[in-house]
């Protein structure tokens, strides 16, 4: 990858990507809708500054606050740069068959599909054990459903990862996060940006 996409969609709303004012090397715009990004810096710092700003336009649409996006956003954006890099997504967008494992921050979490007891018993779809690495999924659920019970527990493996200061236990911003996750990488082609022999 030596370009950043010229438009990248995020929460739905379509930003044009070019580069920032002197004195910075990455900013988000929102209401100009544009995010900026340095052409002076490595492929791979071009990346992860551009995933940077994604993951504010995503933290703060699921609800963060101001001060804790602020906070966070590098971290986890650090880690969504990772997920996006590192995993094939096609499954997302189409009737591909659904991953058995995916990379998140650089750890392989395996997926599980059956009929679980533990979730049957509290009534979910899906569970993330951080210990074993391992996500489990209701499997009688719709495709539909089932992607984005996918991204939702890879969502709470993010913030964990990402050390964002126990979001990752707070359920109503991770369902949140999840949704804008699931649309980010289902209007995007993601392909664009992953390396290409970067130095």
């Amino acid at each position: 990858m030596t370009n950043l996409p010229k438009t990248i969609t995020v929460c739905r709303i379509p930003y044009k990507v070019g580069i920032p004012e002197e004195g910075y090397s990455y900013e988000v715009l929102p209401d100009r809708q544009e995010i900026n990004v340095t052409d002076q810096a490595a492929p791979a710092r071009k990346r992860q500054y551009f995933m940077w700003e994604i993951t504010h336009l995503l933290l703060e649409a699921a609800g963060m606050t101001e001060k804790n996006t602020e906070r966070y956003y590098r971290c986890v954006g650090s880690v969504l740069n990772r997920f996006v890099i590192d995993n094939n997504l096609d499954w997302v967008k189409g009737d591909k068959p659904l991953p058995n494992s995916l990379w998140i921050n650089g750890i392989p979490y395996t997926i599980e599909y059956g009929d679980f007891e533990e979730l049957k018993k509290d009534n979910l779809g899906g569970q993330v054990i951080y210990d074993l690495a391992r996500i489990r999924v209701k499997q009688t659920m719709e495709r539909d459903i089932l992607l984005y019970v996918i991204i939702h527990e890879c969502a709470h493996a993010m913030l964990f990862e990402a050390v964002a200061g126990g979001y990752e236990s707070k359920e109503p911003f991770v369902e949140a996060l999840a949704w804008q996750i699931l649309y980010f990488l289902q209007d995007n082609d993601l392909t664009k940006i992953k390396p290409d022999k970067e130095n």
